[in-house]
């Protein structure tokens, strides 16, 4: 099966405070400011040079896995992968994790352990979105070898839970992952039909408690009666397919969360925000609508208010606030897939005003396509000037590593 894949919603699903020196930029904002009064502009960065360092160094029972998005949490990096194929044994997973102490990628990453939590670099890596027992169930109940002619319109469906955007939350103590929900491997003619990738059935958060290491699906308050799933009624979808809210990107501002989502086909991304401490309650959630007469933001809790703020990418996009110019930066690969070019952009605030994009470095594969591009925070040099991004290569299922250098202008 191919990796290659786009969004629940048709495009793409789809890091943290640095410790290698003063200016690098982080996924989160200034800890106790406001998102509207970011740090003064120390200028803009322009890109001097790039360098493609090569694969990942990755689990040796892993073939390939895309997307790819981390996070720094108390002098580690926390990934998080969607599809993954495994070898010797083979296998294969709708999710998957893995962590590191290596937080010098001028040599490159070294992300062998099977899980964030299981250091050991011998075993496969497991599931990293937990099934529920009724999911579970659900499949056991509707699998088979062979679904020719059979009545059971929910034959050979599987679930899968594809990883997106991911978070700090240290006053919480935990990592919070968005994750979009869906069912594939059923028959052409039934609801799960996997067509290219499967059918959407919406998206909720992971809790990754650092403290405990438990990780659980956030059940959701004033869910949204609409939502439903082949296997009954599932507490955790916190939205609808059309909105994955989180999965094009996140950012913390002190203790507000700011999530990217309802990408239209043209890339374009809306924003929501939402207190830390409520990421679970659907109606706490508001939705950018755009600036009064007077330049302030106005917010909503009506979701279908909201208006396109930024570009998304294929598989999502990473954005970060940026010390080094006191602003916002957007990373991300255009979708359908046909452009080589990861671009970025910037901001003064979460939500916008947001810069014509710039090129930040163009993969090379020569063959197949490349997409998830992302940033990495945590790995950032240089008072900023050196920073480092991987992108997927469906050619050869590595994660490439990139180092690109910047100038101040």
């Amino acid at each position: 099966m191919k990796l290659l894949r786009r969004s629940v919603t048709g495009l793409s699903l789809a890091a943290a405070l640095a410790v290698t020196g003063a200016g690098v930029a982080s996924a989160a904002g200034p800890a106790q400011a406001d998102a509207g009064t970011p740090a003064p502009s120390a200028g803009s960065l322009e890109v001097k040079d790039y360098t493609v360092l090569g694969p990942v160094d990755q689990n040796t029972h892993v073939f390939g896995r895309d997307n790819g998005q981390s996070v720094f949490y108390q002098g580690r990096s926390y990934w998080f992968f969607d599809d993954t194929m495994l070898q010797n044994p083979d296998g294969f997973l709708s999710s998957t994790s893995a962590s590191t102490a290596d937080l010098d990628a001028s040599d490159g990453i070294t992300l062998r352990s099977t899980t964030i939590f299981d250091r050991t670099e011998t075993t496969a890596p497991t599931e990293f979105v937990p099934y529920s027992d009724v999911e579970n169930a659900f499949q056991q109940e509707h699998a088979s070898d062979d679904c020719t002619g059979s009545t059971d319109e929910n034959c050979g469906t599987q679930f899968a839970f594809w990883p997106g955007a991911v978070v700090a939350d240290p006053s919480h103590h935990r990592i919070l992952v968005f994750y979009g929900k869906l069912c594939r491997g059923g028959l052409d003619t039934g609801p799960c039909a996997s067509g290219f990738v499967g059918q959407a059935l919406g998206s909720g958060i992971v809790s990754v408690d650092m403290r405990t290491h438990a990780i659980s699906r956030l059940d959701v308050e004033h869910q949204d009666p609409s939502l439903s799933s082949p296997e009954g009624h599932d507490p955790t979808l916190l939205f609808a397919p059309d909105e994955n809210w989180g999965n094009g990107g996140a950012v913390v501002v002190g203790q507000e969360l700011y999530a990217y989502g309802k990408c239209t086909s043209a890339n374009d991304c809306a924003v929501a925000r939402v207190r830390l401490g409520d990421v679970q309650d659907h109606d706490a959630w508001t939705y950018y609508t755009g600036d009064d007469a007077q330049g302030r933001p106005q917010w909503s809790h009506d979701p279908s208010a909201a208006v396109a703020v930024m570009k998304g990418g294929a598989a999502g996009e990473t954005v970060q606030y940026d010390p080094t110019t006191g602003s916002y930066m957007n990373t991300f690969m255009p979708s359908p897939f046909l452009d080589k070019n990861v671009y970025y952009q910037t901001a003064p605030h979460p939500w916008g005003p947001w810069s014509a994009q710039q090129t930040l470095f163009t993969t090379q594969s020569t063959d197949g396509v490349d997409y998830a591009a992302f940033a990495h925070p945590e790995y950032t040099t240089d008072h900023g000037l050196t920073r480092y991004y991987t992108y997927y290569a469906s050619s050869t299922g590595h994660q490439m590593l990139v180092k690109v250098d910047f100038k101040e202008s």
